[in-house]
């Protein structure tokens, strides 16, 4: 007997159901936007009721450059959100800088690793330090952790050796939650912290991250018009590649989005605020045809709504990592840094 393989059907139904609103050549960008952005808003789930914003310092460690303040961040009735504050030590007074939320990727140690916190001794874990290199130059960095990893972590006792990501996305699907939707409401939290501190300008706040970070960061800018620009790494990949290859985690993507489009979409509906796409060479979760696919349709985007000057697409060296390098001239340029 033939085995049936379950990739083969999903191959086979993707190209009988390909999505619906895909960004081709012939369309009116901004029209097309209005389209796609209701359909995707159709697949969010329920989430539960926010609460008043409110921040509680947990404890605080003064840094040569920076302080450190672990934070705890109310976001509803039966969450909180755990995350990094880092403040730069020289902030005159009555200054306001420019503050960047940073997202944190499959790290082994999440917030810990991008704030330089832990394993900044271990093979590359320095060059992923991201949110240091940011307070460094100058940002008020605000690092929330995601469900699964350090500062949110207490249910992985009862995880063992399965998937952290698709344990709890499978526990929250029984109750109609996404995870990505939890995400998103606890960045907007985050972004509620940042905004009201005394030394942050509300008006330039931007986002970045690496990998889930990348990911992250597309979807948390997508749905929250205050991140005036964007530095999403490691997430050129497509949902329809990652599915093919049952290879994604299992708190990507916002169910369904299949049926109206793909990654190429969503990082088009960034447009016309300003945004960098990273790709490093040799990054094994990313396909040079994806890469190339999406960097092509979103500078279309970019070019259809005369904003062609607030995209960057940079190609580096160093495999799936943030580049900082690369991404410290273009948040400079768009939030109006001059250090």
């Amino acid at each position: 007997m033939q085995a049936e393989s379950f990739v083969d059907f999903l191959d086979a139904y993707g190209r009988e159901h390909p999505p619906s609103l895909p960004l081709s050549a012939d369309v009116d960008v901004a029209e097309w936007q209005g389209r796609f952005r209701d359909a995707v808003e159709s697949l969010r789930g329920p989430l539960p009721t926010r609460v008043a914003p409110s921040v509680a310092i947990v404890e605080s460690v003064e840094e040569a450059d920076h302080t450190r303040h672990l934070v705890r961040i109310a976001v509803s009735r039966v969450s909180t959100l755990i995350a990094y504050l880092l403040v730069p030590n020289d902030i005159g007074p009555g200054e306001r800088r420019p503050g960047l939320i940073v997202s944190h990727g499959h790290a082994p140690y999440g917030i810990d690793s991008v704030c330089g916190v832990r394993g900044m001794d271990e093979g590359d874990a320095a060059r992923r330090a991201y949110a240091l290199f940011a307070v460094q130059s100058g940002y008020v960095t605000l690092a929330p952790a995601w469900w699964g990893w350090a500062g949110r972590d207490g249910h992985l006792d009862r995880v063992g050796s399965r998937d952290r990501c698709n344990v709890i996305q499978m526990a929250a699907g029984m109750y109609g939650l996404n995870v990505v939707d939890l995400h998103i409401q606890d960045g907007q939290a985050a972004l509620d912290a940042l905004s009201a501190r005394p030394e942050v300008d509300p008006a330039r706040i931007g986002c970045i991250g690496n990998s889930y970070g990348g990911r992250t960061t597309m979807w948390l800018t997508i749905f929250d018009e205050r991140i005036r620009a964007c530095v999403s790494a490691g997430a050129m990949n497509t949902f329809r590649e990652r599915s093919l290859k049952l290879s994604s985690c299992g708190i990507q993507y916002l169910p369904g989005i299949l049926r109206y489009g793909d990654t190429p979409e969503l990082f088009s509906l960034i447009a016309p605020r300003p945004m960098q796409l990273q790709a490093g060479a040799g990054d094994g979760l990313i396909t040079d045809e994806d890469r190339d696919h999406i960097e092509a349709t979103v500078r279309r985007a970019y070019a259809a709504l005369g904003a062609s000057a607030s995209y960057d697409y940079q190609a580096h060296p160093s495999g799936h990592l943030l580049d900082w390098e690369r991404a410290a001239p273009f948040l400079a340029e768009h939030l109006n840094h001059g250090r």
